[in-house]
């Protein structure tokens, strides 16, 4: 799903991460390039924080807080041996001290994204044990054992990280994908209509909304939301592999479907799914197996099929 240590948590703790060197040459400059270098990259600005960043590690090579970061950013730009280098730099200079948890945090995400289960189930043990309130850790464990197939200790993690920080949006949107293959699509078009009213312009949030939809048997409503996704992102409602852990919305109902693979519904919409991305023998098929499956849902096939023709 679309996560990083984000650049102002990170900047907002630089200050709270010990060194275990003797004093920098040159302090004051070391942390004024360390926290330009965390702005520039809240900006957008990755290489000129790649940049400010070098230069404090430059200055001092024993500056736990500036790998942290620099680690951060080159995951940021996709350099990921790069990322895990300083993000065990930074975990070797300062293993224990407070703040540091936000580190091995982003390397166990960094590790999870990189199918490393073990490492990053590893680092994120650790950073809760520093920190057992710390809700972006408890994020990235959910989503491993969400991998792993523990839904039910996914959900209490993605409980626990929303009830510390409400604002937390990649954790209902986890937890929403969370409900949506366990099957509890009541609470996930509940965590999908809070991502809607926080991000209205997130296609694939609109996608996702659109397929618990038609999964509750809004029909309508529900093509009404993948037309629009298609219209603002046409990969909102794309089959193509997007590699890594961002899971398209057409895969989560893929998840959804191996689990209830009787689902004459989830037939239904995954029809809907390939006829927009240009698979109109595909699409017919399964509607047409959905309306064998229900006959109740033939009024609907003729809902969709004529709505698609315009």
């Amino acid at each position: 799903m679309r996560f990083t240590i984000a650049a102002a948590l990170l900047a907002a703790n630089l200050g709270a991460i010990a060194q275990t060197a003797p004093p920098a040459p040159t302090p004051s400059v070391v942390q004024s390039l360390t926290m330009r270098a965390a702005q520039r990259l809240q900006a957008g600005d990755v290489r000129g924080a790649l940049a400010d960043v070098d230069a404090a590690i430059a200055r001092d090579s024993h500056n736990s807080a500036a790998y942290a970061l620099r680690g951060t950013i080159r995951m940021t730009a996709g350099d990921r041996p790069g990322a895990l280098l300083d993000m065990t730099r930074s975990i070797e200079l300062t293993p224990d001290v407070k703040g540091i948890e936000i580190v091995y945090t982003n390397r166990a995400n960094l590790h999870w994204l990189e199918g490393r289960m073990r490492q990053a189930s590893a680092d994120v043990e650790r950073a809760l044990a520093l920190n057992p309130a710390f809700a972006l850790a408890l994020h990235v464990r959910a989503r491993i054992k969400a991998d792993e197939g523990d839904l039910d200790g996914a959900r209490v993690d993605l409980d626990r990280a929303i009830q510390l920080e409400p604002k937390m949006m990649p954790a209902y949107a986890a937890r929403a994908a969370v409900n949506l293959q366990a099957g509890r699509l009541q609470d996930a078009i509940s965590d999908y209509k809070s991502l809607m009213w926080s991000l209205p312009n997130d296609a694939d949030v609109v996608a996702s909304h659109g397929i618990v939809r038609g999964l509750l048997g809004e029909t309508g409503p529900a093509l009404d939301d993948l037309l629009k996704a298609g219209h603002m992102n046409r990969l909102s409602v794309s089959d193509q592999d997007r590699g890594g852990s961002a899971a398209s919305p057409a895969k989560r109902l893929d998840q959804y479907r191996e689990m209830n693979p009787n689902d004459a519904r989830a037939l239904l919409v995954r029809g809907i799914l390939s006829v927009m991305n240009g698979d109109i023998d595909r699409g017919t098929k399964e509607m047409d197996r959905a309306a064998e499956l229900d006959p109740a849902l033939k009024a609907d096939v003729e809902l969709i099929r004529s709505r698609m023709r315009r």
